[in-house]
């Protein structure tokens, strides 16, 4: 009895530390948005929190059509969860509660989405996900930033009207928004992987890189500045550029914008 009684307080006790383990979520419903709406309608918010089996051999692909952002961190954890931020407006709040409890959150085929089956668009659905970090990406949002951070692997994402912030990655990550900035924050020695491509066509570019870093970096605009401390290798009027080898070389890293500043900043010593 005694062994089996010390047996179950093991058992409770590595669930118990594994459950502290996981990192909490900071999506809430008390950081919402209009949408830019441009009448005063009444809003409906509610949280869910999923879990999937992560992915092998395909990319996890999710999708925030119409409305909505992804935010996705890598863990040291087994499986894929998220906090999927339901979010609906109407001119009443019964309408706007309805509009939300008809909402479905699909995770078959490797695949996220949420879809509404009247095909209405005053609602959006962002999520925040933890995934392995080696867990490979596909994702797209229309009206929504997408932000990355922790995470090594294979990754490709776009969106229309978005900010872009990407920290602490590697592997081979491509991607482009078409309204909006790109934040860029490089850390470790060098880039683990093939590398960085990224794009934005109305948008700056901030990168942060470590002092002792190693890569090829190249980084231009069409119409805007740079500001930096590394020899612009290029400046015209309607074309300036920063082509270089930072510290022993190494992995491209890539990002350009047609209309916008870029600012390249190094961590002091």
């Amino acid at each position: 009895m005694k062994l089996l009684l010390s047996a179950l307080a093991l058992a409770c006790s590595t669930l118990s530390a594994a459950a502290q383990t996981e990192p909490p979520f900071k999506t809430t419903c008390d950081n919402g948005g209009n949408w830019g709406h441009s009448k005063p309608l009444k809003g409906f918010c509610e949280t869910r929190d999923l879990t999937m089996s992560a992915p092998a051999g395909q990319p996890l692909t999710v999708s925030a059509d119409p409305n909505g952002g992804i935010t996705v961190h890598g863990w040291d954890g087994p499986n894929v969860r998220i906090r999927a931020k339901v979010q609906t407006w109407s001119d009443t709040e019964a309408e706007a509660t309805t509009r939300a409890k008809r909402i479905t959150i699909a995770t078959a085929n490797n695949t996220l989405r949420a879809t509404d089956p009247e095909k209405e668009k005053n609602w959006s659905v962002s999520y925040e996900i933890f995934v392995p970090r080696a867990t490979a990406l596909a994702l797209n949002t229309v009206n929504g930033g997408i932000s990355l951070d922790n995470l090594n692997a294979a990754i490709t994402f776009e969106t229309t009207n978005g900010g872009v912030n990407l920290a602490n990655l590697g592997g081979s990550v491509k991607g482009e928004t078409t309204n909006g900035g790109v934040n860029i924050t490089l850390s470790g020695s060098k880039w683990e992987g093939k590398g960085l491509d990224v794009a934005t066509t109305n948008g700056g570019i901030r990168w942060k890189l470590p002092r002792a870093y190693s890569a090829q970096l190249y980084t231009s605009t069409n119409m805007g500045g740079i500001r930096t401390a590394l020899p612009v290798t290029k400046s015209g009027m309607f074309h300036k550029e920063v082509t270089t080898s930072l510290g022993q070389g190494g992995a491209p890293v890539r990002a350009v914008t047609t209309n916008g500043g870029i600012d390249v900043s190094q961590e002091r010593d």
